[in-house]
């Protein structure tokens, strides 16, 4: 699925730039006949995924590197610079059923921009793709199974990245990727669930007593329920997110400006997965994934024999405990690296193992980051309708 992204239009004309600049100012809403959250835009940088706005800004200067490395704005030519979450534009949150069509999406986001501006822009094609964010989502039976592996991520290692960790999330930032996984559920109640019950409360206030009032709180109470069941679905997403930044468009798609029409959706869905490996160092074609002690010892032994099986386990579950900067530490780092591709090619994950006999993780045996087991990668109905429009 697609969320975040960041675009830098064609050069427009002096005559737009009037009309915009007009144009540019705050205003949100809902409208209640139909439960639909309206816009809001700001000329200001968004704070995260989490964030509901559209940043819409008219400039005529951008950012550049001179041989220093330290970036200086310079003069450029009348531009605009879009950044929204797809996702949330389409169905007014970013739990699930998301885009996964980039050129559609990107369609509906300049032809919804034209209707609310009442101004003509360039043909979405010639936008500049100078970011965007490939989400993917992991739904489980109950919402315990998600705090479990947010736990274990916290001694997630992602080489040459220092990570950021929080209570339900961990995030490893670089000069061309981003990744991030979190607890979707906290996020979601912390945000926009926050923001439209803080709505729906002032509409209540305010159309008390008005005539149509009956039908305005029927319709505030649907939209309440809606978004408790948002929430409760919410609370059971383990969310992935790669935000793939400019240098690395450039680079997959050899091209010094990555247009719209240069996109492609399974080399950007490539370059998520790709991404998730090198953090979770998940990946077996040939069999399943295993993380139970016993069934990791079995395994070993039966792919490597009993000496190198018997070390390869003192390997694992040294990064079951103390996760792989500890580990690499206690071992020469030859047999450090050596070791942890022979369990990767085995499919002996240490994250969220027990080193129990019998398994009493909550999580299940047969989950992995990296298959569709526990995937939702089905996109919502509405999205598939506005979609369907601009095609």
């Amino acid at each position: 699925m697609y969320d975040t992204i960041v675009l830098k239009s064609p050069e427009i004309d002096t005559d737009t730039v009037t009309k915009l600049m007009k144009f540019c100012r705050l205003s949100e809403g809902i409208d209640i006949f139909t439960g639909e959250l309206l816009y809001t835009f700001t000329s200001g940088e968004l704070e995260g995924s989490y964030d509901y706005r559209i940043r819409f800004k008219v400039d005529n200067t951008e950012w550049e590197k001179e041989e220093t490395l330290v970036p200086v704005r310079v003069n450029s030519y009348w531009h605009i610079v879009v950044e929204c979450s797809l996702h949330k534009l389409l169905m007014n949150h970013n739990c699930y059923g998301g885009p996964r069509e980039l050129k559609k999406s990107v369609k509906y986001l300049v032809n919804f921009l034209e209707s609310v501006t009442s101004v003509k822009l360039p043909d979405y094609k010639q936008w500049e793709v100078k970011r965007i964010d490939v989400s993917k989502i992991f739904v489980f039976k109950n919402k315990d199974i998600c705090k479990k592996i947010v736990d274990n991520l916290k001694n997630a290692y992602y080489t040459r990245r220092k990570p950021r960790i929080y209570d339900t999330s961990v995030m490893f930032s670089g000069s061309t990727t981003t990744v991030k996984l979190y607890w979707k559920g906290p996020e979601f109640k912390k945000h926009d669930y926050k923001r439209l019950v803080k709505y729906i409360n002032r509409e209540i206030d305010l159309n008390w007593s008005k005539d149509n009032h009956d039908l305005i709180m029927h319709k505030l109470a649907l939209l309440k329920m809606e978004y408790d069941n948002i929430l409760e679905k919410a609370y059971r997403i383990l969310r992935y997110e790669c935000e793939i930044k400019s240098r690395k468009l450039k680079d997959i798609f050899s091209k010094e400006v990555v247009l719209v029409s240069d996109i492609n959706d399974e080399t950007l869905h490539k370059v998520s997965n790709e991404e998730l490996f090198r953090l979770m160092k998940e990946r077996c074609e040939e069999m399943d994934i295993v993380r139970r002690s016993d069934l990791v010892l079995e395994r070993l032994h039966n792919l490597y024999g009993f000496n190198l099986g018997n070390s390869l386990y003192s390997t694992w579950a040294q990064l079951v405990q103390f996760g792989e900067e500890r580990t690499k530490s206690t071992i020469s780092k030859p047999t450090f690296y050596r070791h942890k591709k022979q369990l990767i090619e085995a499919g002996c994950s240490w994250f969220c193992s027990t080193m129990q006999l019998q398994q009493f993780s909550i999580v299940p045996d047969d989950f992995s980051f990296t298959d569709n087991k526990y995937v939702d990668d089905n996109v919502d109905q509405i999205v598939i309708e506005k979609l369907a429009i601009v095609a």
